[in-house]
């Protein structure tokens, strides 16, 4: 009864999507930032803007008039805002090497987007990451150096809060009176992707190892592996 192999798998799809928008975003960022070591700022005129395309894929080709050196140019943009119409003056900068190459700045702070985004959920699935292999280890160390005591099963519980793929896992909940402080714990198993219940009644299941942190009680691991040994998880 392994925790399902999906819950990890999103945390590194998280992690990965993230690393990948993020690194994207970073090279788009240098390539435009690099051009403004030769942009030149000045104002041009939206002369024609064409759209094409269905109703809900539309796209625009904006077209801007402006004038550089006495000269005139009409160049493409490489950008479209729904604030876009014809004749409208609009700021744009355009490169003093090959002045038919232009963009707009305000335009450009969009792709923010890319590395912003990246960066979110490089750490939403980093922090994940981290946190599953925290859960290990600590469980690892309350195996090594806990107390081990063996407490009462109560029931089996579904944990509605969490979910993968539409469906929750399960939670044994054990209890246990200490002898020394008569006080009465509660413990909550790891969640468990397979329902418990049929194999504590064919086993006679009536108690599970808990290894518990006697400084602190809320660090507890109980210990579900009688659960698991005659079951092969072939997911």
């Amino acid at each position: 009864m392994k925790e399902n192999k999906v819950v990890n798998l999103i945390w590194i799809i998280f992690a990965g999507i993230g690393g990948l928008f993020f690194i994207i975003g970073i090279f788009i960022m240098i390539g435009i930032f690099s051009n403004y070591a030769n942009a030149v700022d000045t104002k041009g005129t939206i002369t024609e803007i064409r759209s094409y395309g269905s109703s809900d894929d539309r796209s625009h080709d904006v077209y801007v008039s402006y004038v550089v050196d006495g000269k005139e140019y009409v160049s493409e943009l490489n950008t479209y805002s729904s604030t876009y119409y014809e004749g409208k003056e609009i700021e744009i900068y355009y490169d003093k090497n090959n002045p038919n190459k232009i963009g707009t700045k305000s335009m450009d702070l969009i792709f923010l987007i890319f590395p912003g985004i990246g960066l979110i959920f490089l750490i939403i699935g980093g922090s994940g990451i981290i946190i599953n292999i925290n859960k290990k280890k600590a469980e690892k160390r309350l195996k090594e150096t806990g107390q081990l005591i063996y407490a009462d099963y109560s029931e089996t519980t579904l944990n509605g809060a969490y979910q993968v793929n539409g469906r929750s896992p399960y939670n044994v909940i054990c209890e246990w009176n200490d002898p020394v402080s008569n006080q009465k714990y509660i413990f909550r198993s790891k969640n468990l992707w397979l329902n418990p219940d049929k194999i504590i009644q064919e086993k006679n299941i009536r108690q599970f190892p808990v290894y518990i942190d006697r400084n602190n009680m809320k660090k507890y691991v109980v210990d579900t592996d009688i659960l698991t040994n005659n079951i092969v998880d072939l997911r």
